[in-house]
C-alpha cells in the first residue's frame, strides 16, 4: 500500500491520488452514477496503471464513431509535471503493422499487388536484415504480414515484428522512391494519413524538432530497477524512420479517424477488411491467433480485431470489435502496459486493461470481488472472464515483484487458486501460462505444468519461447532426459536460427556432448550456434578448441 502511495505522490496522478483511499486488492468499487459502467472501468485503469507504475496514458471507449468515455491519467513529462491531455501524441510501435497490411491491402484492391505475390517479385531492401534470413524463395507478401515466414512459409505462427521489413521493396515499387527508408512513410502518408485528414500523426519522430507538434510528444520513460525510478528515453527523438513494423506517431484522435474509416469501410472495402482479419489457416489447416497485419480473436460470440504496441519505452493498444462499432484504445508513456502479458501468443485477455473494456462495457459486468480474499482462500468466482483476470493478475503480479519488489508471492497463490478451481485451464495451449509456471517453477504446480506442456505438445506448435520454457522446467527438476528432449527440438529445428532460443539450444548441447566425450557431435552444434550468431563466433569457436 505504501509503494503506491509513494508512486501517486512521486508522479502527481491527480485521479489515482483521489483515489488512494481505496487502493486494494479489490480493485472495482461502485460506479460513478453519472458514468453507468465507465465508472468501473475508469476506476480499473487508474488501479492498473498505479500498481504498474505507468507515468501517464490516454484512454477511450469509441460507440458508432463517437468517443463516448475519455480519460487521462498522470504525466506527458514527469520532471516538468505536464498533464497528460488527450491531444498528446505518443509513438505507438507495432499498431504500425496494422497500417503497413492496410497500404498493403490497398495495393491490392487496387489491382496494384497481390497478398500471393513473392517477396522476390520487388526488390530485396534488407533494411538491417540480411538476405539469408528470408531462408526461401517461396515467402510471400502474407506469410509477411501473418508472422509465419519462418520455417516453411505459411506452416507456423512466431510474432516476429522485425520480418516485417521483408515488405519494404514493395513500397519501394509502388511508390518509385528509391530512398529505401523514405518509401514507406511517403504511402502511408499518400494511401492513408492525408485522405483521413490525420494531421496529428507522423510517419516517426519529426525530424524537424522546432515544428509545432513536437511540443505535443510526450516523453517516455524506460524503469531503472537498480534505483526503482523512471528515466526518460533520450532515444527517442531518434526514431526519425517509419519502418512497416513500428515508429508511427499518432494521438487518440487520429486513432479514431483510422478505425472510423475501418468501420465505415472508406479505406477498405467490407470484404478486403475481411480478408485482413481473419485468422490465418497454416499449410496443416491450424487457425492463427492473427491475420494479416491484425491479431484476432473469438471473445464470447464477438469477433474481435486488435494489435498491441510495445516499444523500447511505450505501449500501445487498440481493441475494435466491428459488429458493435465499439472500439478501446490506449496509449501509454511506458512499457508495463504491454511488457508483463505476452500478447504476441495471441490472447488478448491477459492485458488487464482490455478485460476492464470487456468487463465493464462489453458484458457489463460490476466485476465486485477481491483478489485479496481469493488469494488467502476467502472466496471464490464463478463467471469465465473472472478466471482470465485472475490470470491476468498473476501476469501483472509477477511483473510488480520481480520489476518493483512488490505483492511478493502473490503470482503463485493466483495459480494455486486457478489450479484448484479451474483445471480447464492447464488443458489448453497457452504459451503464457507456460512461461509464468517456468518463471514461478513451483513444484506444488508440477502436474499443471506437465500439462501445459502437454497440451502445447499436442498442438504440433512450434514455438522456440515455448519449447525453451519447456526445457528449463525439466532441468529445474532434474528431469535432464526430457530437457535435452526440448533442446533438440529447438537445435535441430529448420531455419530457424535467428530465434535466441535456437541458438542457447546450440550452446547447450554442444557443450553437453563435449563433456560427454562425443567431440564431433558437440563441436557441430556449437559451430552450428556460430553460424546463427557471427557476433558470438570467436567465443564458440574457443569453446570447441578448448572443448569446455
Amino acid at each position: 500500500m505504501n509503494s503506491r502511495r509513494n508512486f501517486m505522490k512521486h508522479s502527481g496522478m491527480a485521479t489515482l491520488a483521489l483515489l488512494a483511499p481505496q487502493l486494494s486488492f479489490n480493485a472495482f468499487g461502485s460506479p460513478d452514477p453519472d458514468d453507468k459502467n465507465f465508472g468501473h472501468l475508469r476506476k480499473a485503469i487508474a488501479l492498473h496503471a498505479a500498481t504498474l507504475k505507468i507515468p501517464g496514458l490516454v484512454a477511450a471507449v469509441v460507440e458508432d464513431g463517437q468517443v463516448s468515455f475519455l480519460q487521462t491519467e498522470g504525466f506527458a513529462d514527469l520532471e516538468k509535471k505536464v498533464p497528460m491531455r488527450r491531444d498528446h501524441i505518443f509513438p505507438v510501435a507495432s499498431l504500425t503493422k496494422t497500417f503497413a497490411a492496410v497500404t498493403l491491402m490497398l495495393y491490392e484492391q487496387d489491382g496494384k499487388a497481390s497478398m500471393d505475390d513473392y517477396i522476390l517479385d520487388y526488390p530485396f531492401l534488407p533494411v538491417g536484415l540480411t538476405p539469408d534470413r528470408l531462408q526461401t524463395p517461396n515467402v510471400k507478401i502474407k506469410h509477411v504480414l501473418s508472422h509465419t515466414s519462418e520455417g516453411e512459409p505459411g506452416s507456423n505462427y512466431i510474432y516476429n515484428g522485425n520480418r516485417y521489413s521483408f515488405v519494404y521493396g514493395v513500397f519501394e515499387k509502388m511508390s518509385g522512391n528509391t530512398n529505401h527508408y523514405e518509401a514507406f512513410a511517403d504511402e502511408v502518408s499518400k494511401k492513408i494519413l492525408r485522405p483521413l485528414g490525420m494531421n496529428s500523426t507522423f510517419p516517426g519522430y519529426p525530424r524537424d524538432k522546432s515544428i509545432a507538434a513536437a511540443n505535443k510528444i510526450v516523453t517516455t520513460y524506460k524503469w531503472d530497477r537498480e534505483h526503482q525510478q523512471h528515466i526518460p528515453d533520450k532515444g527517442l527523438s531518434g526514431a526519425t524512420t517509419l519502418f512497416p513494423a513500428t515508429n508511427l506517431f499518432t494521438s487518440l484522435d487520429d486513432l479514431v479517424v483510422y478505425s472510423n474509416a475501418l468501420d465505415g469501410n472508406t479505406l477498405l472495402t467490407a470484404e478486403n477488411y475481411k480478408k485482413l482479419t481473419t485468422p490465418f489457416i497454416t499449410t496443416s489447416g491450424r487457425a492463427n491467433p492473427y491475420g494479416l497485419g491484425w491479431s484476432t480473436q473469438q471473445i464470447g460470440d464477438r469477433q474481435v480485431h486488435w494489435h498491441y504496441g510495445y516499444g523500447d519505452s511505450y505501449a500501445a493498444l487498440i481493441i475494435r470489435i466491428p459488429q458493435q462499432k465499439k472500439t478501446f484504445i490506449l496509449l501509454t508513456n511506458s512499457v508495463a502496459a504491454s511488457e508483463p502479458f505476452f500478447l504476441g501468443f495471441g490472447n488478448l485477455l491477459n492485458s488487464p486493461f482490455a478485460l476492464a473494456f470487456f468487463k465493464h462495457i462489453i458484458f457489463q459486468h460490476d466485476g465486485q470481488f477481491s483478489f485479496e480474499d481469493i488469494i488467502n482462500n476467502k472466496s471464490k468466482v464463478t463467471a469465465p472472464i473472472m478466471y482470465d483476470d485472475i490470470f491476468s493478475q498473476a501476469l501483472m503480479r509477477y511483473y510488480v515483484e520481480q520489476t518493483y519488489n512488490g505483492q511478493k508471492g502473490e503470482a503463485k497463490a493466483l495459480l494455486k487458486y486457478l489450479a484448484q478451481n479451474n483445471p480447464a485451464r492447464f488443458q489448453k495451449m497457452d504459451g503464457s501460462l507456460i512461461y509464468l509456471l517456468e518463471k514461478l517453477r513451483n513444484q506444488a504446480l508440477k502436474a499443471q505444468m506437465e500439462t501445459a506442456i502437454q497440451a502445447y505438445s499436442s498442438t504440433g506448435c512450434f514455438h522456440p519461447e515455448i519449447h525453451e520454457c519447456a526445457a528449463r522446467w525439466y532441468e529445474s527438476t532434474g528431469n535432464d532426459e526430457a530437457a535435452r528432449l526440448w533442446y533438440h527440438k529447438l537445435a535441430d529445428s529448420k531455419w530457424y536460427g535467428e530465434q535466441g532460443p535456437v541458438k542457447n539450444a546450440c550452446t547447450v548441447l554442444g557443450k553437453f556432448y563435449l563433456l560427454q566425450g562425443e567431440t564431433e557431435k558437440g563441436r557441430s552444434y556449437l559451430w552450428r550456434e556460430a553460424l546463427y550468431a557471427p557476433g558470438d563466433a570467436p567465443q564458440q569457436i574457443t569453446a570447441m578448441k578448448t572443448g569446455r
